[in-house]
């Protein structure tokens, strides 16, 4: 989990976006999502940036969180 940064677990009364598995069948990304931050706890993360919560690390992209590759 190097390089990712550690937060507190999603609060329900924040903004955070959808987490999907890897697989997801919604890997067509829209051209207006390129640019699309994710957030977590209201908090805003640029393409790419990783998050590890609960022992599980995410990266953002396309405005979701998606599991990090190992």
């Amino acid at each position: 989990m190097s390089g990712s940064r550690a937060v507190d677990p999603a609060d329900p009364a924040k903004k955070s976006s959808e987490i999907v598995s890897a697989t997801s069948d919604e890997a067509t990304v829209q051209m207006d999502q390129l640019d699309q931050n994710c957030f977590w706890n209201d908090e805003s993360f640029s393409q790419g940036n990783q998050i590890s919560v609960d022992g599980k690390c995410y990266t953002c992209s396309f405005g979701r969180w998606v599991p990090a590759e190992d």
